[in-house]
């Protein structure tokens, strides 16, 4: 064993994941066999700090000489702790410029200088970042508030980075419990949740359409009571890579979930809407959810239908959207072209409420002459998770699902219908059927005439539709587990939820 060259066993090693608990204790053990060993970039990836003398300890070595090159080894690093000077905390990450990963939580102490600071230069290395929040410590604390303390800075200083390459991204706070308990008679208080995003409205859609996130394709947003779904999908390109979002413990709909995300971020596949029942003794007072009591079999159905046309709801606006499913009706071509695209841009999934025509130019384009559709895309959803009120029992599941996927077979065959009339048009030469571009937008070559016409006329991020058959039939409804986010629980399998532990390990 002790034959063995050096970089074997640290590759052997290195299979091993950080996180495990056992990490260091293995890797220690091994050194005792080894002791030539190079062991200190494995010993030294991932820093875990839970105590305020933990960091203090670090702050002091990372000035020492013979720790100076420990630096370059460190790819990973958590805060898991309530109580720190912050100030100590951004000294250490100061001096540690290459994370890959980097988990913090934020407590009372903290203030938005504090992550300015430590967000105000851009990590490009970054592939992981975890905030967060608990803005009480036993009992509400308000002083943040009245002294208009919050941390809408941390997503504008973020939403300032060039564009990285940071496939998860997860901002959680922390839910203050909605009942004290008391010891007599008096009834138990109840206090709304401390805010640390004051202005969502504001801070979500230049935050959720920045270069920063641009290649994020897993998001957990969990902002306690807080409606973050349709400022966070606002802009015409917010979250274009987004594949598996958890919004547990925010204020969404129904209609919220076939409308608006479903509609407006295409490549959503896993979707996660929990209610927090870990902190009220009744579930008729949780955060979040998808589902209210007043939901029946019926509305269900709806819900599935809905989320089967989703790429249907994101083409155009309402009056324009009911042409997919008419018969072509005899306007002018030019006109009712331009119902595809911005007054001042390329075409997106955005409503307008003022379509602007093409501009007029003397050369005559086959385009603007014919009448331009959108290829309404195929439902990407395969799973979906949400928490039941306790009033309907286990036993009506089974039930649920029956009826969901009834209203899903129930859109995919409205689809189909609407793919099928349009196929038909273009048969007849009466339209030009065109698809979203996986990348938007497309980049124009200087030789392709076809291309240069289409940036012409305003159609940019479109391209032809070539693949007419995608056997859409044949997708299955989504998978829907009810089981909440213990992983105790008896979950579905392959729901959200085990597609987000794959995510996040906490």
């Amino acid at each position: 064993m002790s034959e063995l060259p050096p970089e074997l066993v640290l590759s052997i090693l290195e299979l091993i994941p950080s996180d495990d608990p056992l990490y260091r204790t293995t890797v220690l053990s091994i050194t005792r066999v080894f002791p030539n060993l190079p062991a200190n970039s494995l010993l030294f990836k991932r820093i875990v700090l839970e105590r305020t003398e933990q960091v203090t300890q670090l702050t002091r070595r990372l000035v020492q000489s013979d720790w100076r090159n420990v630096v370059q080894y460190v790819q990973e690093f958590a805060w898991n702790g309530w109580t720190v000077d912050p100030q100590l905390i951004v000294n250490v990450l100061a001096k540690l410029p290459q994370l890959r990963s980097l988990e913090l939580w934020i407590g009372v102490h903290f203030t938005p200088e504090h992550l300015t600071d430590i967000f105000r230069s851009p990590r490009a290395g970054l592939k992981n970042l975890s905030l967060r929040f608990r803005p009480y410590v036993e009992k509400a604390n308000y002083l943040p508030f009245l002294k208009g303390s919050f941390f809408d800075s941390t997503l504008y200083c973020l939403a300032s980075w060039p564009h990285t390459s940071l496939p998860t991204l997860s901002i959680i706070q922390d839910s203050l419990p909605e009942a004290t308990p008391t010891t007599g008679p008096t009834p138990p208080k109840k206090f709304a949740q401390p805010i640390v995003f004051h202005t969502l409205d504001a801070t979500l859609p230049p935050f959720s359409a920045s270069a920063f996130l641009s290649s994020t394709t897993a998001l957990r947003l969990r902002l306690p009571a807080r409606p973050v779904a349709s400022p966070l999908t606002r802009p015409p390109h917010a979250l274009p890579s987004l594949r598996l979002i958890d919004l547990s413990t925010c204020t969404v709909f129904g209609a919220e979930l076939t409308d608006t995300l479903l509609a407006r971020l295409p490549s959503l596949a896993h979707v996660i809407l929990d209610s927090d029942t870990s902190t009220s003794t009744s579930s008729e007072h949780t955060h979040g959810g998808l589902i209210r009591g007043e939901y029946h079999a019926d509305d269900w159905a709806v819900l599935g239908k809905g989320c089967a046309l989703a790429g249907l709801l994101s083409l155009l606006p309402p009056h324009s959207q009911r042409q997919l499913d008419s018969p072509a009706q005899p306007k002018p071509a030019v006109k009712d072209s331009a119902q595809q695209r911005s007054p001042s841009g390329p075409p997106h999934r955005a409503t307008t409420k003022h379509p602007a025509e093409f501009p007029t130019t003397s050369t005559k384009s086959p385009l603007l002459l014919a009448r331009v559709r959108i290829w309404p895309a195929a439902p990407r959803l395969r799973t979906l998770a949400t928490t039941l009120p306790s009033a309907i029992s286990a036993s009506k599941h089974a039930e649920i699902r029956d009826n969901f996927a009834r209203g899903w077979a129930e859109g995919i065959s409205q689809l189909m219908q609407t793919r099928a009339r349009l196929y038909q048009s273009y048969r007849l030469g009466s339209i030009s059927v065109m698809r979203f571009a996986d990348e938007e937008p497309l980049e124009r070559d200087e030789d392709d005439e076809e291309n240069e016409g289409e940036s012409a006329n305003g159609l940019e991020g479109l391209t032809e539709v070539t693949e007419w058959d995608e056997n859409i039939e044949q997708i299955s409804a989504p998978v829907l587990c009810f089981a909440g986010p213990d992983r105790d629980a008896v979950h579905e399998e392959g729901c959200a939820h085990s597609e987000a532990w794959k995510v996040w390990r906490d």
